[in-house]
């Protein structure tokens, strides 16, 4: 059994780090395929740390190549760029090519631009380097999945992935000023759990994770869903991953675009996202570089993931509030409660925890009540999701829970109420006595009768598990 916590916010930890990289991904061009200059990477850096609500903490970047747009081998701009504002980078080796032997000839073409820029610009360069990721997502892109989706470009079978791989750190071995940093691949999770892809794994010394619920069509992957679903894509790397460090090198939710499944792109749902898995990555202090700054200048992609819109980089606004949350709790183990902050999950395998601190004043009764509103709108998203239908058992913790329960520590439970039908536009009464004032009680939900559902724990309408005091 799994459970969620909709009245605390609990996650799986990623990393033990002292101080996690916390940054965005930028591209070498513009939508317009115009190569992006030192001015526009300055200015692209310094707006990432002007970011309001986040406290200067967005300094790093990561790049796709070490070769500036539009040559064949000159050093990127960015790393002038970078000097100069003190953006740490993840740098990128691109290792896809239509044949293998013009794939070699760029990586080739990348470790020179590599050196030019050791060369050039020494320390002040190297102690800039978070990481070096040897290709982007070059596994995914040889799938059927990828092609289904019309990716047009080209990927890396395994063995020539794990053999860059190898000429990268054979790169890193021979250069005095790049000891201590470690070589890795970014990709999508699906290519990290399967097997064929075992090899680059082993080369690997750190992997790179990209995760984005909202593409996940093959599983209920509306926002409610959306950070269960991004720990469990990272729990199955974490199993496959031979305890290397794991970095999210890529996750977001669009702020506008065409709904994918139960996945709608809107500033709420990105807000929602931003809240409940980006601050916990940050209050987790995991290497994270989210997608993206901005990707509307001189184009229109959709879906838009940017989380600032077109037009001056410095002088639009964030489209939705970046100010994390207090409520993200920092935890130590994946062993520990996945949660969602105020998303339930309920069905055979998942419970959900509730805590509730009971108002001070002596002498009230306390109704235990559990509410579902009416049916919504089906033009607008609903704040829940009812995979089958059934009812709820409803149990009193011996003792709340806190940010360090697990599954093994949430203790004993007994059952205080059930429902066995739950149906929409319905409040019912689980429990109902003297209220224990001024304490935290805690209560567990059980899926009974088959119940497969998630809801946004809120107050209008009314949805989920409430103490009213009479």
């Amino acid at each position: 059994m799994r459970f969620t916590c909709a009245a605390l916010a609990f996650a799986a930890a990623l990393s033990t780090a002292d101080a996690a990289y916390k940054g965005f991904n930028y591209g070498a061009f513009f939508g317009n395929n115009a190569a992006k200059q030192y001015v526009d990477f300055k200015y692209e850096f310094e707006a990432a740390k002007e970011l309001p609500g986040t406290n200067g903490q967005f300094n790093s970047a990561r790049l796709y190549t070490m070769i500036q747009w539009g040559t064949t081998k000159d050093v990127i701009t960015a790393i002038q760029a970078a000097i100069d504002t003190k953006t740490t980078l993840l740098l990128g080796i691109w290792t896809s090519a239509t044949t293998t032997a013009a794939a070699q000839t760029g990586v080739n073409n990348e470790l020179a631009a590599f050196q030019a820029a050791i060369d050039k610009f020494g320390s002040s360069f190297t102690n800039l380097i978070a990481g070096i990721s040897v290709g982007s997502e070059d596994l995914y892109r040889i799938t059927p999945t990828a092609l289904k989706n019309g990716e047009k470009n080209p990927g890396a079978q395994p063995a020539d992935l794990a053999k860059y791989v190898d000429q990268v750190k054979a790169f890193r071995n021979k250069n005095t000023l790049l000891k201590g940093k470690l070589v890795g691949h970014v990709d999508t999770w699906t290519a990290y759990v399967n097997g064929s892809n075992k090899a680059v794994i082993d080369k690997l010394e750190w992997i790179g994770v990209d995760a984005y619920p909202f593409w996940e069509t093959e599983h209920a992957n509306a926002i409610g869903n959306g950070k269960t679903l991004f720990y469990d894509a990272y729990n199955q790397v974490k199993a496959i991953a031979q305890s290397k460090p794991i970095w999210i090198t890529e996750t977001g939710w669009p702020v506008s675009g065409p709904t994918t499944g139960q996945a709608v792109a809107s500033t709420a749902n990105a807000k929602t996202y931003w809240n409940s898995v980006a601050c916990q990555l940050m209050k987790d202090n995991v290497n994270l570089w989210y997608y993206t700054l901005q990707d509307v200048q001189y184009s229109n992609p959709s879906p838009s993931f940017g989380v600032k819109p077109g037009g001056d980089l410095k002088a639009v606004k964030p489209l939705f509030d970046l100010t994390c949350p207090n409520s993200a709790k920092f935890v130590s183990a994946p062993s520990l409660v996945i949660g969602n902050q105020y998303t339930a999950q309920l069905s055979s395998t998942r419970s959900t925890l509730f805590v509730f601190h009971v108002d001070p004043e002596p002498g009230q009764t306390c109704n235990l009540v559990f509410t579902l509103p009416p049916p919504f709108d089906p033009r607008y998203v609903a704040p829940y999701t009812i995979v089958s239908s059934g009812g709820i058992d409803v149990s009193r913790l011996e003792r709340p829970v806190d940010g360090r329960a697990s599954a093994k520590s949430v203790g004993g439970a007994k059952t205080i109420g059930s429902v066995p039908q739950l149906l929409l536009g319905n409040k019912y009464t689980i429990a109902s006595g003297p209220c224990e004032a001024g304490q935290d009680v805690g209560y567990r939900i059980d899926s009974a009768g088959g119940l497969d559902m998630q809801f946004f724990q809120m107050t209008s309408p009314a949805l989920g598990l409430f103490m009213e005091v009479a």
